[in-house]
């Protein structure tokens, strides 16, 4: 599922919208079984963080059944941050969200009998650049603007942490597909390598005028146990159409591929972060930011 933000006449907010973040829901009967990859995407929670500090939760579907249950409560308001909430990142394995605002604080909800509370809070003051968890969902990296980076657990133990002494700023982190490594990204076009333990590996040069906006994997953001069901069981199945595949491929047979967003809307994919010849796509788009 995708979902974007128009700003225009035709819509009405008390507030800008100005962060999104969705997640499949997995039923509380299915939660220690495998799950359909198929049906575990047609419904989840669309969190949003909102220029008033507020962030908001949304029960959302991609079907039109009728007969499919919904949550006693389908929205809620979670109040806490004292500035802009910039960042919102569901852990979908911890069923957790992590939000960041402005001034650097960054909340972990949970959600309990159909009540959502704060479960760890960090604020150390400085703005945070990024917010990622780890593919598994046992990790956290954090990036901040002042070049702090910290690692640390789903349950707010801290792994490990660096300065990393730059003259430009970190924009953006991220985790290779096998969590081994984080990636960092930064305004002045460089790309940063450390290892799971804290590491420097490598710095990397890709763009000597633009800095990175953000960069990606066409990975599954989390590795969510596939089961043997096939795809046809769903009650909402139809015979493929011609064209490109009706269902993603197993997570197994994808090749990574990075994909890294610059300042100046150029898109570059690659194999790895050292890749030499990478395929260039010059979108012209400006001013443009990525949602996880």
């Amino acid at each position: 599922m995708y979902a974007a933000v128009e700003h225009g006449p035709v819509l009405c907010s008390d507030s800008n919208i100005l962060c999104l973040s969705w997640k499949g829901r997995v039923p509380k009967s299915e939660k220690e079984k495998p799950v359909c990859r198929r049906r575990y995407y047609e419904e989840g929670w669309l969190a949003t963080g909102n220029g008033r500090g507020v962030v908001g939760v949304t029960f959302t579907s991609s079907h039109c059944r009728r007969d499919r249950s919904t949550p006693q409560r389908i929205n809620f308001n979670l109040r806490g941050h004292n500035s802009e909430v910039v960042l919102v990142r569901w852990n979908e394995p911890y069923q957790k969200l992590a939000t960041c605002d402005a001034d650097g604080g960054i909340f972990v909800w949970i959600q309990y009998e159909g009540r959502w509370s704060v479960e760890l809070v960090n604020d150390r003051g400085a703005q945070v650049s990024d917010f990622t968890w780890s593919h598994d969902g046992t990790q956290a990296l954090i990036s901040y603007r002042d070049g702090f980076v910290l690692v640390g657990s789903v349950s707010g133990q801290r792994h490990w942490s660096s300065e990393i002494n730059l003259e430009s700023q970190i924009t953006c982190g991220i985790w290779t597909p096998d969590d081994q490594q984080v990636l960092f990204g930064t305004a002045d076009g460089q790309v940063i390598v450390m290892d799971c333990h804290g590491r420097m590996l490598a710095h990397v040069l890709l763009h000597e005028s633009d800095g990175i906006l953000s960069m990606s994997w066409n990975y599954p953001a989390f590795l969510v146990e596939d089961s043997s069901e096939s795809d046809t069981d769903s009650d909402d199945y139809s015979p493929p159409q011609d064209g490109p595949a009706a269902y993603p491929i197993p997570v197994q047979n994808i090749k990574p591929l990075l994909t890294v967003s610059f300042t100046s809307g150029d898109i570059s994919l690659m194999n790895s972060y050292d890749d030499l010849s990478p395929t260039v796509i010059r979108s012209g788009l400006k001013g443009t930011e990525g949602c996880t």
